[in-house]
């Protein structure tokens, strides 16, 4: 589905803008009402990474969980794809704020283990990489789906119902939910992954849903939206995230269902889509760096071209970290690892 390299590229660069006009903000003082928009939906990206993620790990394991050694294969596979790429700028980031703790633009505490393993414990160094948590939690819950996919399903209703329990009733307050751990797995952003397994089961089923009621909700959750974008609903801590994973995931369906194209013509866009995770990874360091070594800016014309170039050089510094680490190393892994 090469349609899906679109949506993760699409993404990556939502997240690096987010962080970009951070960085403009911080270290040139700027507050352009504009840009401070387009950095609030920028945020969203992390949003339609766990739609996406949950959506394709359940679609690219559908018809593999019979296979011989295929939870193994499984868990190694997932395992050396978000550690083998991570590994290197967390641990370059971890010793950079060790060893200079005054780069950060942040006074955050860093947690060792969580920036080594990803274990939750505190803040990664590489910012970032708190959505690595998640994933790693979603990714190996999602292994018990090689037992019983029955069961799995029922797993993920009680889990459903245990989230939306444990953060909008009176049990929100329970103490235990402050523990990292706890605080992840019963996080509202598994909904999120949540969404995406639920999309892959329509996919993979063949199940057919009205196109014009589909498309018309589609337009209707996007103006909504856009409309709680700009008038937050009270009570609520989490319904523009939810709303915007909904757009998505009725987004991905349409999309799939009816201009499931090819994309080998345009390969700029793939190469963007292939080099996701790697710009996902590589663009935090690399465009505080550059932002700050940026001579002084004060109009909002500047700050657009200043983004427009972080934009271009995190893709491809990030295609090159890609093609020259990420897509050998994990080739090598795999090669000796799995069966």
């Amino acid at each position: 589905m090469d349609v899906l390299q679109l949506f993760r590229g699409l993404a990556a660069l939502m997240v690096v803008l987010h962080h970009s006009v951070g960085s403009l903000k911080y270290y040139h003082k700027i507050d352009f009402p504009f840009l401070n928009y387009l950095a609030y939906i920028g945020k969203f990206g992390v949003d339609f990474f766990f739609v996406l993620s949950g959506f394709i790990i359940t679609y690219s394991t559908f018809y593999k969980d019979e296979a011989p050694n295929s939870l193994c294969n499984y868990i190694k596979n997932r395992l050396i794809r978000i550690y083998v790429p991570y590994l290197p700028i967390g641990v370059f980031m971890l010793l950079l704020y060790l060893l200079l703790p005054g780069f950060s633009n942040s006074d955050r505490a860093i947690s060792v283990l969580t920036s080594l393993t990803l274990i939750p414990d505190g803040n990664p160094a590489l910012s970032v990489a708190w959505t690595l948590s998640f994933e790693l939690c979603f990714y190996l819950l999602f292994g018990l789906s090689f037992f019983s996919k029955k069961g799995w399903n029922w797993f993920v209703l009680g889990w459903l119902v245990a989230i939306i329990v444990f953060n909008y009733s009176l049990f929100s307050s329970l103490v235990f939910l402050k523990k990292p751990f706890f605080s992840i797995l019963f996080s509202t952003y598994n909904i999120e992954f949540i969404l995406g397994y639920l999309l892959a089961q329509l996919i993979v089923r063949k199940i057919q849903l009205n196109r014009i009621l589909l498309i018309l909700l589609f337009f209707l959750s996007l103006i909504s939206f856009f409309y709680c974008t700009f008038n937050p609903l009270k009570g609520f801590l989490f319904e523009v995230n939810l709303l915007f994973a909904f757009v998505v995931f009725l987004g991905i369906y349409i999309t799939i269902s009816t201009v499931n194209f090819k994309i080998n013509n345009l390969p700029l866009l793939m190469m963007v889509g292939n080099a996701t995770y790697s710009i996902y990874l590589i663009h935090n360091p690399l465009q505080m760096i550059l932002i700050r070594l940026f001579p002084k800016i004060t109009s909002a014309a500047t700050s657009i071209i200043v983004l427009v170039v972080v934009l271009i050089l995190s893709s491809i510094v990030g295609y090159g970290y890609y093609l020259l680490f990420e897509k050998k190393a994990i080739y090598i892994i795999k090669s000796k690892l799995i069966k």
